[in-house]
């Protein structure tokens, strides 16, 4: 068997070391998964060689080389498309000038400026990407919070009108049950 993309499914490596035996009816327990890029390891934590089928991947890590190779040419065009970039930009130059002309003023050399220049540009960039992406999730965490209430509310205001249309509807019975009742009364 094999999942969507082709790749065979993980395979059952059985109990943990020290686990105690499985109950009589379990024939024959599933514990752990070996997964995909995963090798087993031998009792002493040793890499075993697993053996490798014709159908299986190539098992090897991934490496920066790999992913920079996935880097497309038109991913460098959509950078002001992406979440919280155009800020972290802006104030990663701000943070690189004031930093570089600050170093370049108090005696550093033009090359040193440039590097702290550099450093100021990549740190301030960072820090504000990562405030932005953090008040991006608060943001998100009090909007999903506020459609809660809104929902609450709705239900509750359902609820309540459902309620009060059953107390009309009773009311009317009672009001045709009274209308047809006759004015008179025999003893």
């Amino acid at each position: 068997m094999a999942n969507d993309d082709g790749r065979p499914l993980p395979q059952p490596r059985g109990p943990p070391p020290g686990a105690t035996a499985p109950p009589e009816h379990v024939d024959k327990p599933q514990v752990y998964e070996i997964f995909h890029g995963s090798k087993p390891e031998d009792r002493d934590g040793s890499l075993a060689s697993a053996p490798t089928s014709p159908e299986a991947p190539n098992n090897k890590r991934p490496t920066i080389a790999d992913g920079l190779k996935t880097i497309k040419s038109d991913d460098w065009l959509k950078v002001h498309q992406i979440p919280c970039a155009r800020q972290g930009f802006l104030t990663g130059i701000g943070a690189g000038a004031l930093i570089g002309a600050g170093r370049y003023l108090f005696g550093a050399r033009v090359p040193k400026a440039a590097n702290w220049a550099a450093g100021g540009f990549l740190l301030g960039s960072i820090i504000q990407w990562e405030f932005c992406q953090y008040s991006r999730t608060q943001e998100r965490v009090a909007m999903a919070r506020a459609v809660e209430i809104i929902d609450r509310k709705q239900a509750e205001k359902k609820a309540k009108a459902e309620e009060a249309a059953r107390r009309r509807a009773e009311a009317n019975e009672k009001a045709k049950e009274a209308a047809q009742k006759s004015w008179y009364k025999f003893w």
